[in-house]
């Protein structure tokens, strides 16, 4: 191995050149070290031909001790063909991006540990790169975790191609690591965040998640989407299902933190339905990614969802109403049954629970 290069870059505004010149070297199965919030990584792109047998023998590290996929993307999940559950959908909606590691399984049935990295320079250079790196904390096995590039020096000299020096981690420890794979999860690694971790791993436990998540889309989540959002909680309030089922709405087009329009305040206010404490919110990726179903209100609204999200196609139903926006009382009261009608047309499908998969 060539002399590796040290790059330092700026943990808040990184200059994107370096970052592209060292995700083209990875491309090129080159072993690069990086900066998370946690401790200084090491690894390579989750194509590269044995990426796990050179950790295991740069590390030193036990083969039968797996190596964790880190992620900066939602459609990155997809690649690795995770098996989503209401567990994961928990953990991931409260510690992604962040430092914890969770132990899911794959559509093989494998189980496989994944990190959705916050650290800035770790997320953009997963992004160029576009694919997942498999990595490992950036020192020998046994060895303490390093949290400056120069401890990685020290400690792997030789072992990488590329360095990349932003200073100290946030954190100074490393991820929490949790295994969901299974009904009841299991702290394996007590690290960041460990108050949050375990009252969450208790709520798994008891049963205090939500069972499904139910995800209402249109475009600018000021009428139709609050409106139907409002309805189908009443509806699930009814039925007992509150605790089971999950409900939230967003907008293609919105602009986050806005009331709903004081017409669809008033329609369902008609109705015994209060949306007063309506915020708008704009579609993200991980709204797409962690919902079992979908509602989209037109056709356009669910072709945008399958393009931040592939398999948004699969899980999505449209109902078809027309955006009453600018329009008068009367069109929100026609608006409104017809959200009505359709909602009850799919009611069955929309509360259904998996009753194989409690958690």
């Amino acid at each position: 191995m060539e002399t590796p290069a040290v790059v330092k870059m700026d943990a808040y505004d990184p200059e994107m050149s370096r970052i592209r010149e060292i995700a083209k070297a990875c491309l090129e199965n080159k072993i690069i070290a990086f900066p998370t919030e946690t401790v200084y990584g090491i690894g390579g792109r989750m194509g590269m031909p044995g990426i796990a047998e050179k950790l295991y023998e740069m590390k030193g590290r036990p083969g039968s001790k797996p190596f964790a996929y880190h992620i900066a993307d939602w459609k990155m999940l997809e690649m690795l063909g995770v098996v989503q559950t209401p567990r994961l959908r928990f953990m991931a909606r409260r510690f992604w991006p962040g430092p914890v590691t969770l132990i899911v399984k794959d559509t093989f049935g494998q189980k496989i540990g994944i990190r959705f990295v916050k650290n800035k320079i770790a997320s953009i250079l997963i992004n160029e790169i576009r694919e997942p790196l498999v990595a490992s904390s950036a020192n020998r096995s046994g060895q303490p975790s390093p949290h400056t590039a120069q401890q990685v020096k020290k400690n792997l000299e030789g072992a990488f191609d590329f360095l990349i020096d932003a200073g100290k981690t946030e954190y100074s420890i490393d991820s929490s690591v949790v295994d969901i794979s299974e009904d009841v999860p299991v702290i394996l690694r007590v690290g960041a965040l460990k108050a949050e971790i375990e009252k969450a791993v208790d709520d798994i436990k008891r049963g205090k998640i939500p069972r499904k998540k139910i995800l209402i889309v249109c475009t600018g989540n000021s009428c139709r989407s609050p409106m139907a959002e409002g309805w189908l909680r009443n509806e699930i309030d009814k039925r007992g299902l509150t605790d089971q089922i999950d409900v939230s709405s967003c907008g293609m087009g919105a602009r986050d933190g806005l009331p709903a329009s004081p017409e669809a305040e008033l329609v369902m206010s008609n109705r015994q339905i209060d949306i007063g404490g309506h915020r708008t919110h704009h579609c993200s990726k991980s709204d797409v990614w962690g919902a079992d179903l979908i509602l989209a209100m037109s056709s356009q609204h669910a072709a945008d969802l399958s393009r931040l999200i592939p398999s948004a196609k699969d899980k999505t139903i449209v109902l078809d109403v027309a955006d009453p926006i600018g329009m008068g009382m009367d069109v929100y009261e026609v608006t409104l049954s017809e959200i009505e009608k359709k909602m009850k047309q799919f009611i069955n499908e929309i509360i259904k629970l998996d009753q194989t998969e409690k958690a």
